[in-house]
């Protein structure tokens, strides 16, 4: 007859409540990104078609006083008048040009050599 390890189970019994509490208050919490103009987007947007890049886009808010949403993260697949197009993995996201906050170009590190 073998041991059926339990996992993880065995030793939640070890954290502290302190450490619990810890742990669920060190969630990231959304923050406001600094506004960016219109040429710097523009110039970032080329660069990432150009360079098939990743994207991390921060909309714009709808109210002054509204909680940021999670960034959108993905590549251009498409530009059609003032729409782009961001590919991801839920999918193809499109996103008025006007509504962008803040966008950055991000490289991302090979998994392989």
């Amino acid at each position: 007859m073998s041991y059926q390890d339990r996992g993880m189970k065995k030793w939640s019994g070890f954290l502290l409540s302190e450490h619990t509490e810890a742990m669920q208050s060190a969630e990231p919490t959304l923050v406001w990104k600094e506004a960016m103009a219109t040429e710097f987007i523009e110039s970032v947007l080329a660069s990432a078609m150009t360079h098939q890049s990743m994207l991390v886009i921060q909309k714009k808010p709808l109210n002054p006083e509204d909680t940021p949403e999670n960034d959108i993260i993905g590549r251009i697949s498409g530009v059609e008048n003032n729409t782009i197009y961001i590919k991801n993995s839920e999918g193809i996201i499109p996103l008025s040009f006007s509504a962008i906050r803040n966008v950055e170009e991000r490289s991302v590190d090979k998994w392989y050599k």
